[in-house]
């Protein structure tokens, strides 16, 4: 990892004094450092390139009457979204033994300090604690209830928590006492060995006879660590349930073995030890949507869980799948648990610019929380639990020549702070419009004392000019290259703000409760759904997990005994027969990481009418392209233009208007490490036997609005406590929707 060349360094208090006065050393501010002048507002800029870190500029004066022309950024407080927990990390066991042990009493205090005070630091307002070991821990792996192997201990009766009373426990106390309105999250990493297919904390499955001691290991956490002095408001059931890895701890978590766990064993056993901490579901990558969702569309399992945990290791655009999946279920809230910055990332600018990606855009795709990963490493990233090598941490925890340990903050620390200074627990995202990526990037909150935080971030290469408008008021100002800019001010917003101006529109649904189920809007989101092109339109529909689309007859599979596959790249050991050969346990996989025009192709042996691809990748669930076209040829050669596109998924369900053709080609339009695979291909025909869509209807709500590029849009919302089933009229084809409780379906219309 490339250390700052910036030695900023907090040194023990006993240090002579001209040594104090070279360190700089974070102002004294109110929380939300706002200018109390009238018609003023706060500046704090980081530049890693001139070596500047938090500093306050000169405030800027806001004006009244026409703004300059050019480049400009609206916000508007009167439109509020998602409330915020706030920005934070996690106290890995590695961290807290760096901070805790190796640290003086002296340094660790202002470390302390200047991480959580919200008046002498940067307020850090959320923490992520791993329950037992992750892959950052010092001596290995443990558990709070770890037996022999062989054995087991179903009652818990030699569950402790002694390992974290040495030197997390303490600093998560200080923490809560230097900032009261921290909010702890809690997630495993592994169950006890024992509870394992493994017996072991690396991989393996969990046993069905385990499911309630494990719920029961997650009550006496909770009620150890609350009388330990540190309550616990949020936790999961799993740290990256997808990932099932072999050196580290790890396990396994299917969504069925997930709404299980939670719906039979994990709430029912937090109700009946009165613990009111709430379930987050997932916490995993923005890649797979239907996990998350699959919480939501069981209404058993909807009523136990409080949102989704989001983490960052995905395409950076995917980051909209946080949107998505809210508008899907527009009252289920979003949580960013964890996002690592890195050596992969490059040099301090680069983790900076990453940084603040996450500080922007988390929020403004409804995250509440943004976690970074380790709060503290040393030099060599660690010490590390066979995990990550050249993860990034907050700071860099290091010993001197003469032995003397200190410490350094990195591109995270400064990235957190140029928005968790100034953006309060409790705040709320409010209206901006983003000049977007390669310019000027923002997110806005209004905080509970009624003072205003706009994050701006200029991730060009070139100094930006903009001018930011609040209501009839504005100011100018220009931004250098990769730096970061936070204004803040009083006061209340004058004057309307024209929607076109934010270029996001809000659907607000009522709820029974008298709660408000709000659905927000823009053209970024028409790549994150399907979309199919009837003549010089096209037509795009959202499909919530428990969802369906289905035409107004029925479907069979065609014959597939005249098919032919090929690919533009494959495997030697999975080549693109065995993705027609009728075995869902074979596969065709590219054989390489996928890139933006890779394909797979179809010859059904004549033309033939069809209506629906399905492209199975359960077996491989994270090898699915992440977007993708699909084009039609009579010939094998001219393809023209593409009749669908949109996001893959596990199980890629493609919509068409019926059409005849002999060639189907699927092109993948991303980038992912992850190979593409198909276990199983499906083109079905329409049947001729007619369909019935009858269902309940009650609690069906509609609106429909226009967005400023002339897509039109019309959004249905099912406020009931059943499942809605409704006509849809589609590309002059009527279809039956039906759609779960607490759901949404979303449909487009835009120029071909």
């Amino acid at each position: 990892m490339r250390t700052t060349t910036r030695q900023w360094r907090r040194t023990s208090l006993a240090a002579a004094a001209t040594l104090l006065a070279t360190l700089p050393v974070l102002p004294a501010a109110t929380p939300a450092s706002a200018d109390s002048a009238p018609g003023r507002a706060s500046v704090w800029i980081t530049n890693p390139s001139t070596k500047t870190y938090l500093s306050q500029q000169s405030p800027v004066t806001w004006k009244t009457g026409p703004a300059p022309s050019g480049s400009t950024i609206t916000v508007d407080t009167s439109r509020r979204y998602q409330p915020m927990s706030g920005f934070g990390a996690s106290f890995t066991d590695s961290s807290a033994w760096l901070v805790g042990t190796k640290l003086s009493a002296d340094q660790r205090n202002a470390l302390m300090r200047d991480l959580f005070s919200r008046r002498d630091g940067i307020g850090l307002s959320i923490l992520r604690q791993p329950m037992g070991a992750s892959d950052f821990t010092v001596r290995g792996n443990y558990s709070y209830d770890d037996m022999p192997a062989g054995q087991s201990d179903p009652t818990l009766s030699n569950f402790s928590i002694d390992h974290d009373r040495a030197y997390t426990i303490p600093l998560l106390k200080q923490a809560r006492a230097l900032n009261p309105k921290l909010t702890v999250m809690a997630t495993p990493w592994s169950p006890p060995g024992w509870m394992k297919t493994s017996d072991s904390m690396n991989g393996g499955r969990l046993k069905p006879d385990a499911y309630q001691p494990y719920a029961d290991y997650f009550a006496k956490f909770l009620k150890e660590y609350a009388a330990a002095g540190v309550p616990v408001r949020y936790i999961t059931p799993q740290n990256e349930p997808l990932h099932e890895p072999s050196t580290y701890p790890g396990m396994r978590l299917s969504a069925d073995e997930a709404n299980a766990f939670v719906t039979d064993h994990l709430a029912p056993t937090l109700r009946e030890q009165k613990l009111s901490t709430r379930i987050l579901g997932y916490d995993h990558n923005w890649d797979v949507t239907s996990y998350p969702e699959s919480f939501y569309a069981d209404p058993a399992t909807a009523r136990n869980v409080a949102g989704t945990a989001w983490h960052c290791y995905a395409a950076a655009e995917l980051v909209l799948n946080q949107t998505v999946v809210h508008n899907d279920y527009p009252n289920e809230g979003a949580f960013q648990t964890e996002c690592s910055g890195g050596t992969w990332e490059g040099d301090e600018q680069d983790g900076f610019a990453g940084a603040m990606d996450n500080v922007i855009n988390g929020p403004r795709n409804w995250a509440q929380s943004i976690v970074r990963w380790n709060v503290a490493l040393d030099n060599d990233s660690g010490p590390r639990n066979n995990g990550c090598e050249g993860c990034r941490p907050m700071v860099t925890v290091s010993q001197d020549a003469d032995s003397t340990w200190s410490y350094t903050p990195t591109a995270d620390y400064w990235g957190l702070a140029q928005a968790s200074k100034f953006v309060q627990p409790g705040a709320r995202r409010v209206a901006s419009n983003t000049l977007g990526k390669g310019s000027v990037e923002d997110v806005a909150f209004t905080n509970p004392d009624g003072s205003t935080a706009l994050v701006t971030y200029n991730s060009g290469t070139t100094d930006r000019t903009f001018t930011v408008r609040w209501g009839k008021r504005y100011f100018t100002y220009t931004l250098a290259a990769g730096a970061a800019a936070t204004f803040t001010w009083n006061g209340t917003q004058h004057g309307s703000t024209d929607p076109a101006a934010i270029g996001s529109v809000d659907l607000p649904f009522r709820n029974p409760d008298g709660s408000k189920a709000l659905i927000t809007y823009d053209s970024s989101l028409l790549a994150r759904q399907p979309q199919v092109r009837v003549g010089d339109q096209w037509l795009g529909y959202t499909l919530p997990a428990g969802a369906s689309l289905t035409p107004p007859t029925g479907e069979v599979a065609l014959p597939r005994g005249s098919w032919q596959a090929s690919a533009s790249a494959s495997s030697s050991d999975d080549p693109p027969t065995k993705a027609i050969d009728g075995d869902a346990a074979t596969r065709w996989s590219s054989g390489q990481g996928m890139r933006p025009g890779d394909w797979f192709q179809l010859d059904l042996g004549s033309a033939r009418t069809f209506n629906e691809i399905v492209l199975d990748t359960s077996a491989s669930s994270g090898d699915f392209a992440r977007q993708y076209e699909v084009y039609t040829s009579d010939d094998g050669t001219t393809w023209g233009k593409p009749i669908a596109t949109g996001p893959g998924s596990t199980v890629t369900r493609i919509l068409l208007p019926t059409t005849t053709a002999r060639y189907i080609r699927v092109v993948n339009k991303s980038d992912s490490g992850s190979w593409w695979s198909i276990h199983d291909v499906s083109v079905l025909a329409p049947d001729g036997k007619v369909t019935s869509n009858a269902g309940v209807t009650k609690g069906v709500q509609r609106k429909s609005a226009q967005l400023p590029d002339g897509t039109r849009l019309s959004a249905t919302y099912n406020s009931g406590s059943g499942t809605a089933a409704f006509d849809v009229r589609w590309g002059g084809t009527t279809y039956g929707y039906r759609l779960p409780a607490g759901a949404a379906a979303i449909f487009t219309t835009r120029s071909a």
